[in-house]
């Protein structure tokens, strides 16, 4: 079998697995014309850096619903801490397609399977669970899941909103039907049904999201932990009247030739690889997506938010004020998700709390604003990513425009928010974190405490793999497992506070001295080794890009 990191290019056999795809009746044009374009997360591992998709999937990301998530942060005001963080979901979603070809192009390998698939007529569900994958993270609004639980309070609206936008949106159902007729059908039966076990490599304890955004994540840390792709088989198996399957007195699977369940098997060769990138979720959540650092900064969204929705100062960023209004008010069925959210993108938001951060009537609002704007190194290589700086130098809208002449005046300006913007420490400053054995002296809503249990591998989410004589394990009884995988599990506690919203909330000045005295040192934070992701010109500093444009 053909290993993809082995492989000086991708794309002749990419061409032959999407002709063979594309050669459907219901397909209304089956000639094949592949983009390319590189991605640097797969240039360490992968002898070909490249990724390849057709024409037509180039058409969908070029959608202003897709397009939008170009200006969608990956990992949100974690690039406060990490300026190198900017990377947007638009490149991880382009990235989470690859994986899934990749999944599709090892199993178009076996003989078995892709008779399968031409025997019950299933090409076109195979394009459409690609479509699908590619637009996953359609839904995430600004900052993606720290915004999205301030707004809709909880951790999963985007992936409604999502489905909504992939089988509501205009322009997306005409891309559809530029492949097939009978497409726009076929997508919707696989948001509501699931097809060739595909849920289990799309949202589960290892998964296609996870292994690229863990390797994409790493490569912006400064780290070379590309996830390769690992080939499966499916086999029969006996199960209970649960349809769990049925263990031996080893706690290997029982086979069944008669069966009618297949769980997906992968091969003893791949068992490193499904635990480094457990081991590597693991670590990140701790070192990143729930670090303290992160996790302050993302929870400022919640008091800004109960802050400034509560003000009745229209004069600065009314727009912003009004939109997540409607959102909080309005069920995600009857959003507007044509006009009214796939407008909503960071350079909004940021242009919103610029303009709070500058003008709003309340001091505390308005440093609660200039929190979750990322400090000045970080927030000009997102908007150099964002606004696409290095090919898009003529051609901004009028919007953009303005908004790149604020970023400019900022660059050149001595104001208390440019100052402050331009402070790599202010965040930190103005948050208190507090000790565990601290007895927090006010009111306990003034403080912020979350116990967060971090666990990279779900039994309710199994991953099977063989052993070396070939009998199947559910990894957490795998006789070559590394890790106690059932029970491995790690905690984070937290408990901090914000400096303005202690003073929105009336507490004097004695008062948050008194706090200052019993919090604990918020130190910068530093993961791994100097890297600079920064996409600079040599010779230029950020500052002088923007002021030349």
């Amino acid at each position: 079998m053909l290993k993809l990191e082995n492989m000086d290019s991708k794309e002749e056999a990419f061409q032959d697995f999407f002709e063979w795809l594309y050669d459907d009746e219901r397909i209304s044009h089956k000639n094949v014309e592949l983009h390319s374009e590189i991605d640097l997360s797969l240039c360490h591992t992968y002898s070909d850096g490249n990724i390849y998709y057709p024409t037509e999937f180039k058409s969908f990301f070029e959608t202003k619903a897709m397009n939008r998530l170009g200006r969608v942060s990956q990992l949100g005001l974690a690039v406060t801490h990490f300026p190198n963080l900017y990377h947007n979901r638009l490149e991880h979603s382009k990235g989470v397609l690859n994986k899934k070809i990749e999944e599709l192009f090892y199993n178009y390998q076996n003989p078995v399977w892709k008779k399968y698939i031409e025997n019950n007529n299933l090409k076109l569900h195979l394009i459409a669970e690609l479509i699908k994958m590619a637009g996953h993270d359609i839904g995430h609004p600004p900052l993606s899941h720290a915004m999205e639980e301030q707004v809709f309070n909880s951790r999963g609206p985007h992936e409604e909103i999502g489905s909504r936008i992939m089988l509501e949106n205009k322009e997306i159902q005409s891309v559809l039907l530029t492949i097939s007729p009978d497409l726009p059908n076929v997508l919707a039966q696989l948001y509501e049904k699931d097809l060739l076990n595909f849920k289990n490599h799309d949202e589960s304890s290892y998964d296609v999201d996870r292994m690229d955004y863990l390797s994409r994540d790493s490569l912006y840390l400064g780290y070379h932990s590309n996830l390769t792709t690992q080939n499966y088989e499916s086999i029969c198996v006996e199960t209970d009247e649960n349809n769990i399957p049925i263990s031996n007195s080893d706690n290997s699977i029982k086979i069944s030739e008669s069966g009618r369940t297949y769980i997906d098997v992968y091969d003893f060769s791949s068992l490193p690889e499904i635990e480094k990138a457990l081991l590597l979720r693991e670590d990140r959540y701790k070192d990143v997506y729930m670090s303290k650092y992160v996790h302050s900064a993302e929870r400022c969204i919640s008091r800004f938010l109960e802050a400034f929705l509560s003000s009745n100062d229209y004069v600065a960023g009314s727009n912003l004020k009004d939109l997540l209004t409607y959102l909080k008010n309005t069920k995600i069925e009857d959003i507007d998700i044509n006009n009214k959210y796939i407008e909503f993108d960071e350079i909004m938001l940021y242009s919103e709390l610029l303009d709070i951060a500058e003008k709003h009537s309340d001091s505390n609002i308005r440093l609660l604003a200039t929190m979750i704007i990322p400090n000045m190194d970080s927030f000009l290589n997102l908007l150099y990513s964002h606004l696409k700086v290095y090919s898009n130098k003529k051609d901004f809208s009028e919007d953009d425009k303005d908004f790149l002449k604020r970023i400019k005046d900022l660059i050149k300006s001595d104001s208390e928010l440019a100052r402050n913007l331009k402070d790599k420490d202010f965040l930190n400053k103005n948050t208190l974190m507090f000790p565990e054995d601290i007895e927090f002296p006010y009111d306990e809503e003034l403080l912020i405490q979350r116990n967060i249990k971090i666990k990279s591998y779900k039994k309710s989410e199994p991953i099977y793999v063989k052993d070396s004589t070939g009998r199947i394990f559910e990894l957490s009884t795998h006789p070559n497992r590394s890790y106690d995988w059932e029970n491995k599990e790690s905690y984070l506690h937290l408990r901090f506070s914000h400096i303005p919203y202690l003073r929105y909330k009336g507490l004097s000045e004695e008062e948050i001295e008194h706090l200052k005295s019993i919090s604990k040192t918020n130190d910068t934070a530093k993961l791994g080794p100097d890297v600079n992701m920064s996409p600079l010109t040599i010779g230029h500093s950020m500052e002088d890009v923007f002021l030349e444009l």
